[in-house]
């Protein structure tokens, strides 16, 4: 009984570690931005991708502070260098790490 409780909680926390790990981060050059679809191209090493912002999406800053524009934010270029933290879908991004305002 003990070693079936035991196998059970070992199986959750592996399926628990693989639904976190799903997130991962890209980094490249805005090649677009289209507001109105809330689509972000990016210019990767594997090509140009396109990405869909969500409601949720996060615009952090690069000493950490978070963006009230969102996708309408002013450093957000073609050419500007950003890194992007992608949902297990591959497509809807959860995070955007903007670079530094231009002076």
């Amino acid at each position: 009984m003990v070693r079936h409780a035991i196998v059970a909680l070992v199986g959750l926390c592996l399926i628990a570690g693989s639904l976190l790990a799903a997130d991962k981060e890209v980094k490249g050059k805005v090649v677009k931005v289209d507001a109105a679809k809330k689509v972000l191209t990016v210019k990767t090493d594997e090509g140009n991708k396109e990405y869909t912002v969500g409601a949720d999406t996060k615009f952090v800053g690069p000493k950490g502070g978070v963006s009230k524009e969102g996708i309408k934010d002013e450093r957000l270029v073609p050419g500007a260098e950003v890194k992007l933290v992608i949902a297990g879908n591959n497509k809807t991004v959860r995070e955007v790490h903007l670079p530094a305002k231009k002076k």
